[in-house]
């Protein structure tokens, strides 16, 4: 497939903490898209390994045009909020009609952004779009295959933050609602599914596998072991806590599931 210039503005924005082994290739995966009317937005939230220095060497070196934010007065937040923050502060200088998010450990496919303006070009009440991501292992990539299922009160299932594209002035206002520092074990893209899915009816999962996402054992998920962890239950339960504040805000039915009820009895029992 050709380059083109045709088409909107697409800001990319890539979050980094403490992720120097990676982050070059993720910027690259922008560098090649094969849309060439776009932006890149590369934020460092105050890395305290050489990420920020990297960088900027990268920058340099090759001569190329991208913005680097250095985030050097972080605030002693938990993980997740400090990631909404990132991106909100992104968000006050991109100028792109359409959002893609990436995490700076993970890349994209060369064609991801060509595909995914095409779709909301085409779809002009989209908001928010997600493409299917490839697990990449150290050995070996899968491709997994996520469907969306209309649900009353209850979270979607989604792909990660890195597959997560955005109508811009929709994704202002919605961060705006959902970024209260509450919900310490929530991160952004639960968040996000939760709102344009069930407040805005805006959710669509495109078939094709766009982007890269790494298996990381030092993931900030690697900690929420299914059922056998105290952490996945603690997050379950504010997942639960904050669908019902969503929906409740607006005027929903809460959820009172009896999977809400289990959530709660071992979080009690944990908590001994």
């Amino acid at each position: 497939m050709t380059n083109t210039n045709n088409g909107p503005l697409a800001s990319i924005i890539i979050t980094n903490y403490n992720k120097s082994n990676y982050l070059i290739k993720s910027v690259k995966s922008c560098l090649i898209q094969n849309y060439q009317n776009k932006e890149i937005i590369f934020f460092d939230d105050k890395s305290n390994d050489d990420s920020l220095e990297k960088i900027k060497s990268f920058k340099k070196k090759n001569k190329y045009n991208f913005k680097i934010i250095s985030n050097f007065n972080k605030k002693k937040d938990f993980a997740t909020f400090n990631h909404i923050s990132a991106i909100k502060k992104c968000l006050n200088i991109a100028k792109g009609k359409y959002i893609f998010l990436l995490d700076s450990d993970d890349y994209f496919y060369k064609t991801k952004i060509r595909e995914i303006i095409k779709i909301f070009e085409k779809n002009k009440s989209q908001k928010y779009i997600l493409d299917q991501p490839i697990l990449k292992f150290r050995k070996k990539l899968i491709k997994k295959k996520f469907k969306y299922r209309i649900l009353k009160n209850k979270w979607p299932k989604f792909p990660p933050t890195s597959c997560m594209c955005f109508e811009k002035k929709t994704l202002k206002s919605v961060l705006n609602k959902i970024s209260m520092k509450k919900f310490s074990n929530l991160a952004i893209d639960f968040r996000l599914a939760v709102y344009y899915s069930l407040i805005l009816k805006k959710f669509y999962i495109h078939d094709a596998h766009l982007t890269y996402y790494r298996q990381l054992e030092e993931s900030m998920d690697s900690k929420y072991i299914k059922y056998r962890s105290k952490e996945w239950w603690r997050r379950r339960k504010e997942a639960f806590e904050f669908l019902n504040f969503v929906l409740k805000k607006n005027k929903y039915p809460i959820n009172k599931s009896f999977d809400l009820l289990v959530t709660k009895i071992f979080n009690k029992i944990l908590s001994i």
